[in-house]
Parts: C-alpha cells; sequence; structure tokens
C-alpha cells in the first residue's frame, strides 16, 4: 500500500527520507508520456478516436512560461512542439485517474508526420548563389543575396551543426612554431622505429536497479509541492520557475530518496518535473508520473559509445615520442555537460604518463538518439581504457615488460628537478613507480606474464594440440595491468563557480551541526572523527541539517558537492575556526568556509594549462583470468588494487566500497551477464596527506586491465567493451579460422617448394 503525504505547506525546500513513488495523495491522477514514434520530421497533430471522460492529453500549448530552457549547450524543449530530435521524444503526457486505461489510450493516438525536417524547409544557399551569378543585377541586390546566404549558413551552423562540443590539446617542440606543425608531428611517426594504431570502443553501462525517475506534484494557493529523487536543486527550481511563470519561493521542493547519478538523472530530472508540474497545473489535481523500467534504461540510462583512435611512437629504447589521440563521444540529441565531457576525456587522455609531444582531438557529437547518460565522476574511464590498452601493445611491441614499460614513461620518471617542469598539465601522482613495482610483486606479474605470452605463442604458431581449446588442451591463461588516477573536484565544469562551501554549527559542549545536503553513512563516521580529533572532545555527535530556503540551496549537483576532499577539507577549517574562538562557552557558536578564490587560479581553462583538479588519488591493478574450454568463459583467478589516495580515515569503510565497486563494473563488462570475483586484495599506501577521492578509481582500471588480461590469453586484441555472451566464443572461433588458413598457406608454401625441388632434381 501507497504511503500517504499530508499536503500542508512546508518549506521551501526538505529531505524526505521515502521513495516518491511509494508516496501517494488524494484524487491523485497518474501521467504517461506520448514519446514521438519517428527520429526527424514535424509531428502537426496528435489525435484520438474517442478520448474518455476524465483523461486529458497536455502539450507544450499549456505551459504558461517558454517552452524552451537554456543550457550551456542551447536551449531543450520541455515538450517537443513539432520538430522532432530523436525517436521517443515526449511529445506531450496523458493524464487520467487509471494507469491500464493510460497505456492503452497511448497505443491508440494518431500522430500525423510531416516527413521533412524544418532544415529541408529552409532556402538552400547554392541555388541563392547560382541566381545571383546567372543573373544580371546591381551590386546592391549582389551584397544583398550574399548577406542572404551568410546568415543561412549560420542559421545551419547554429541550429543544425552536428558538434555541441570540442576541444584541442597539443605540446611538444613540434607545436612550437606556428608553420609546419603537421610536417614534424608526422615525421616523428615516420622515423620512430616502433609504432602502433588501435581504435578502442568504450560503451560500458554500470547496471542500475534504483527507482526510475519521476516526480509527484499537486498546487495548493498558488504554490506548487513537488516530491522528486532531485539532484541538482538550484537548477530544479530555477526551471520549474521559467515553464510555470511564477516565483522561485512559490515552489516548495521535496527530495526524495536518489540512487541514480548519471548526468541525465541530474539534468533530465528538473524536464520530468517540469512536465508533471505543467500537468498538474491544468487539470487541477495531484500528478504523479514515474517512468517505467523501459524509459528509465532507453530514454535515462542510456549510454552511446565513445570512439577512441590512438597512434603511438617510440624510440629503440621504449621512450614515447609522440601520442596522436582522436576522441568521438556520441552526445545523442544533447547533453549539458557535454564540454566538461570532452575535456574530462582529453585530461584522462594523456594517462599518467609523459610523451614529448601530444596531440588529442575530442568532439562531441549530435545524434538522432536520446541523450547519452555518462556519470560525470567516472567518465575518464573511457580515455584510461584506451590509454591503458594502447600502453600494453606498444610494451608487447618494444619487448617491453608493461610494468617497466609504464615507469620509464611515467609522468614523473626522467623529470629533471632542478629545471621547471612545463608539461600544461599538472597531476600529483609522484608514487607511481613505487606503486607499480608493489602491485607486480604481490600479484607476481612479472613472471606470469612472460609465461603466459609464450603459451599464447605457442597456441599462435600450432605447437600446442590441434584443438584451439579442448578439456585435454592447457588451460589459456592471462594477466593485464592498468593504472589510472582519479581527479576530484574539477576546477573547468562550467556548474563550478567557486561557491561552494560549508557551514557549521556548535550547539553545546558535545554537539556539532553540519548545514549540507544528504551524506552517506561512511561521510558520516569520517566527519564525526575528524571533528573529535580537531577538537580533542571524543563525545562530539555529528548532525546534519539538509533544509534550506530558497536562498540558501546549493547551486552545485548533489554529486559534485559531496566530494570527499574538498568537503572535508571545509569541514576542517570549520573545526579549526570553533576551536580557536575566543570565548569557548559561547553556544549556538556557527562557522560558515567557502572554497578559496586560490584554488580556482590554479586552472586555466581558456589556454587548458595548470593543475585542473582541487586532489587527485592513484591507483594500479592487475587482473589474472583463464578461459574454460567447457563453457567458453572467462574465470577470474585473481585480482589485486593498490591505491595511493592520501590519508584513509576509515580503512573498513573503504575497502568496503571498493570491493562493492568492483563486482559492478565486473557485472557491467558483459552485457546481462555476471562474472563472479572471489580472489580479491586491496591495498592502501599509508600516507598523512589530505584524503582523496577514490570512489571511482576502480571504473576506471578494472576495464582495460580485464581487456588486457582477455587479450593475451585469446592471442588477439579486444578493443571494445563491454561484451556479448557468445563474444569469447566467437573470438577463439575466429583464431581457429585463422590457424586453419596459416596452415593452408603453410602447406601451400610447402608444395611449391617440393615442387621446386623436384624439377630441379629432374633437370
Amino acid at each position: 500500500m501507497p504511503r500517504k503525504t499530508s499536503t500542508r505547506k512546508n518549506a521551501n525546500f526538505s529531505l524526505q527520507k521515502e521513495f516518491y513513488s511509494d508516496l501517494t495523495i488524494d484524487k491523485m491522477l497518474y501521467a504517461v508520456t506520448v514519446r514521438s514514434p519517428v527520429s526527424e520530421g514535424i509531428i502537426t497533430a496528435i489525435s484520438h478516436p474517442d478520448l474518455p471522460e476524465g483523461y486529458t492529453l497536455v502539450t507544450a500549448r499549456d505551459i504558461s512560461g517558454p517552452n524552451l530552457l537554456d543550457t550551456p549547450r542551447g536551449k531543450i524543449p520541455v515538450f517537443c512542439e513539432g520538430n522532432v530530435s530523436y525517436s521517443g521524444e515526449p511529445l506531450g503526457l496523458l493524464v487520467g485517474p487509471d494507469e491500464t486505461m493510460l497505456k492503452q489510450i497511448l497505443n491508440e493516438l494518431n500522430f500525423t508526420i510531416d516527413t521533412n525536417t524544418i532544415e529541408d524547409y529552409l532556402p538552400d544557399e547554392e541555388i541563392i548563389s547560382m541566381e545571383n551569378t546567372t543573373e544580371e543585377k546591381s551590386k546592391r541586390e549582389i551584397k544583398k543575396a550574399e548577406k542572404e546566404i551568410e546568415e543561412i549558413k549560420q542559421i545551419k551552423e547554429d541550429f543544425f551543426s552536428n558538434t555541441i562540443a570540442e576541444r584541442e590539446f597539443q605540446w611538444g617542440k613540434c607545436f612550437e612554431s606556428k608553420e609546419n606543425q603537421i610536417e614534424n608531428f608526422e615525421k616523428i611517426f615516420d622515423t620512430s622505429k616502433f609504432k602502433f594504431e588501435k581504435e578502442w570502443i568504450y560503451a560500458i553501462k554500470i547496471k542500475n536497479y534504483g527507482e526510475p525517475n519521476g516526480a509527484l506534484c499537486y498546487w495548493k494557493d498558488g504554490t506548487l509541492t513537488i516530491f522528486t529523487p532531485s539532484l541538482w536543486l538550484n537548477n530544479l527550481r530555477s526551471n520549474l520557475a521559467t515553464v510555470l511563470a511564477v516565483k522561485t519561493d512559490a515552489i516548495n521542493i521535496k527530495k526524495t530518496t536518489s540512487t541514480n547519478t548519471g548526468t541525465n538523472s541530474i539534468w533530465y530530472n528538473s524536464i520530468i518535473a517540469c512536465q508533471c508540474a505543467v500537468a498538474s497545473k491544468k487539470v487541477n489535481a495531484p500528478i504523479k508520473l514515474v517512468y517505467s523500467r523501459t524509459e528509465q534504461e532507453q530514454f535515462l540510462d542510456t549510454v552511446q559509445p565513445i570512439s577512441i583512435f590512438h597512434r603511438t611512437a617510440c624510440d629503440e629504447k621504449g621512450i614515447i615520442q609522440a601520442m596522436d589521440i582522436k576522441i568521438k563521444v556520441d552526445a545523442g540529441f544533447t547533453n549539458p555537460f557535454a564540454q566538461e565531457i570532452i575535456d574530462r576525456l582529453v585530461i584522462a587522455g594523456n594517462g599518467c604518463y609523459r610523451t614529448k609531444n601530444i596531440r588529442i582531438r575530442a568532439e562531441a557529437q549530435k545524434s538522432l538518439n536520446s541523450s547519452s547518460s555518462l556519470d560525470i565522476q567516472s567518465i575518464d574511464a573511457a580515455s584510461f581504457y584506451a590509454v591503458e590498452n594502447q600502453m600494453n601493445c606498444m610494451a608487447k611491441m618494444c619487448n617491453m615488460s608493461p610494468v617497466d614499460f609504464r615507469i620509464i614513461n611515467s609522468r614523473f620518471e626522467n623529470l629533471d628537478k632542478r629545471k621547471k617542469d612545463l608539461y600544461p598539465l599538472t597531476l600529483n601522482i609522484e608514487k607511481m613507480a613505487e606503486t607499480l613495482q608493489a602491485l607486480a610483486r604481490i600479484s607476481d606479474f612479472n613472471r606470469k606474464h612472460s609465461s603466459y605470452h609464450l603459451d599464447s605463442q605457442n597456441w599462435k604458431f600450432n605447437s600446442a594440440p590441434k584443438e584451439y581449446v579442448s578439456v585435454f588442451s592447457p588451460p589459456m591463461r592471462g594477466i593485464g595491468i592498468a593504472c589510472a588516477f582519479e581527479g576530484s573536484g574539477y576546477f573547468g565544469s562550467e556548474v563550478y563557480e567557486n561557491n561552494q562551501s560549508l557551514e557549521l554549527t556548535m550547539e553545546n559542549e558535545h554537539t556539532i551541526v553540519v548545514h549540507c545536503p544528504s551524506i552517506s553513512t561512511s561521510i558520516h563516521e569520517i566527519w564525526t572523527n575528524t571533528a573529535r580529533e580537531i577538537l580533542g572532545n571524543e563525545n562530539i555527535i555529528l548532525k546534519t541539517n539538509s533544509t534550506f530556503n530558497e536562498k540558501e540551496e546549493p547551486t552545485l549537483p548533489e554529486s559534485i558537492y559531496s566530494n570527499i576532499s574538498i568537503m572535508t577539507l571545509l569541514l576542517k577549517q570549520c573545526c579549526t575556526a570553533i576551536k580557536k574562538r575566543k570565548n569557548q562557552n559561547e553556544y549556538p557558536y556557527t562557522v560558515k568556509k567557502k572554497v578559496p578564490s586560490t584554488f580556482m587560479q590554479k586552472w586555466d581553462q581558456k589556454n587548458f594549462t595548470g593543475t585542473p583538479f582541487h586532489s587527485t588519488s592513484f591507483a594500479c591493478a592487475s587482473i589474472e583470468l583463464e578461459l574454460n574450454p567447457c563453457t567458453y568463459r572467462e574465470e577470474i583467478r585473481n585480482v589485486c588494487i593498490i591505491i595511493n589516495g592520501g590519508k584513509i580515515l576509515n580503512t573498513q569503510a573503504a575497502t568496503s566500497s571498493i570491493r562493492l565497486a568492483v563486482q559492478k563494473i565486473f557485472n557491467s563488462l558483459i552485457d546481462d551477464e555476471t562474472i563472479e570475483v572471489q580472489n580479491l586484495k586491496i591495498s592502501f599506501i599509508q600516507s598523512e596527506e589530505n584524503p582523496c577521492q577514490i570512489g571511482e578509481l576502480v571504473y576506471h582500471l578494472i576495464p582495460s586491465a580485464y581487456s588486457q588480461a582477455l587479450s593475451q590469453a585469446l592471442n588477439c586484441e579486444i578493443n571494445y567493451l563491454p561484451l556479448k555472451a557468445d563474444s569469447i566464443f566467437e573470438k577463439i572461433r575466429e583464431q581457429k579460422k585463422l590457424l586453419k588458413e596459416m596452415e593452408e598457406k603453410k602447406k601451400t608454401a610447402e608444395e611449391k617448394n617440393d615442387s621446386k625441388d623436384e624439377s630441379r632434381k629432374d633437370n
């Protein structure tokens, strides 16, 4: 039975511990989304042969304010007004008292569709240009026509360009001069002893089984109350006020329990809330809109592939001379975070390595798909997947151990500390060599890698049993290694405006209250221990106050605001200020600390240089696996992870968090399949440095280490993730086919040689 909620007026914002889908209100109606049946064209009409009484269709015409909302990547419609951007785009809401009847009516709707797009109706600049040249016209008419052509080109570029965000990063001696940059860059590849190029495809989606998105809202005395799992309160309130044409203080937000942190859950929740609020206002009744599991996966949790092309050149010592990287992101019809996603991919594209010359070109492109929902916190994983696999291939080509190859090319290796480091990106990952060496010892990586490499070569040259995989043949094994960093508090974020703050009140000798959005149990424990240590009181009880008025609401998305490194730093500053107060018996005593403006000055977003993150953690991991000859599935033999994340305030909580993340990412490597991980070793490097964010490191490490281990076992490159259930079987079948072709070629060559020998004897 759904839990009832009262309709009394509350504060502008409060935290609800319930799920919004469990709530119900008297006389509440349900809503379902009417979606476009086509991916492009113009919807000119929506109709129903006999709409039952009590059921209403809500469209863009029912919106009091503007239908288009401003975002960093352009305007986004609340409801599609005609010109369709992708298949399934919301055209309106169907509202009524019976959910079953709503679904039936939804299937009976008729759509009138013009297959042309708005772009098709714009004048063709080439035709205008031809008319301008073929007819005798005055200079004034010619200038007018030229101006018209430029205006049409500008409109098409502004509204119909496929590129919505881009970034180019280049550094090295060949780029110091403005002349012959490309020629000099290409010359490095032409003259280098070792070079390798490969395209890597990344489309991993971390499975989420939480509550689907949606909202429950009602109006009373001109005030809107809305229950929704919002992660971006300020954006939600602002958009609601704009679309509904009301003041921001006329909106009461009840934030319900939230479990999804994908980019679509951050920004698209406000679109859903606006749709629900418009419907509630039109029918003058409470409205509940809950996405189905299919809608959630298809339109909110969908992940479009990220393509990363790598080209790398090394000298005879294995030192990287040049890297050329092209990153293409399918952003779907739009993504307000596209520029931040592209920038983060470029920063991570460098990996943990230093190269003498590097060029990275990245762009996010529009498509006729729903918006790709990428997790801002783990978006770097795609770049690390590509660069770590590329490093492994280069190590193999240079006939070097993957560990040694990474160490000699690490960011701080062979760096003359007497000279200023001129590399444009500054990251604090100084213990990379020590961490890699420690991992190699724990996992026995070098010995196993060499042994499995020899085994795979035996398969390749067919010196093993004829059957490529059989119950009688030796096991096919592989081991992979990867390293990555996790940057927290990205200073180049378009929503990060240096206004992150924390307010702390000491109510009495033993109780302090932190005014902030909801935090996890582990962070609560960390903050409590931190406060006790600084204040010198083991009896301190820490409470959180997550109620804000309209002017106090955090302007940052919750997933950014809850960053442990920045918020813990602010908590320490607040506790230190309380400890230094003059009147020790003054209660309550409130302190508010803000991120210093000097932090932002460390990063130059325009020139893309400096220190991009508030703090950086580092980790490396190895994965050893074995292929089962009966099931054609991999079995994980062991996983080793070593993390350098500053001072670990709660080792048990950190270990549990890493274990959970490991199982999550392994369950996402193969579609609709699970991979069991039993032998998992997690180690932390002891440090007294400030704690760093480590929760996403596993997502950066596991995919590349897994694909390397699988590639070694199969003796072929796995250049895309996730795999299908039959991918390994298909790869083995491909290898069998290749072996057969090699045998036939060898046999043909031997026959030719024999025939030549016989002809010589006859002569």
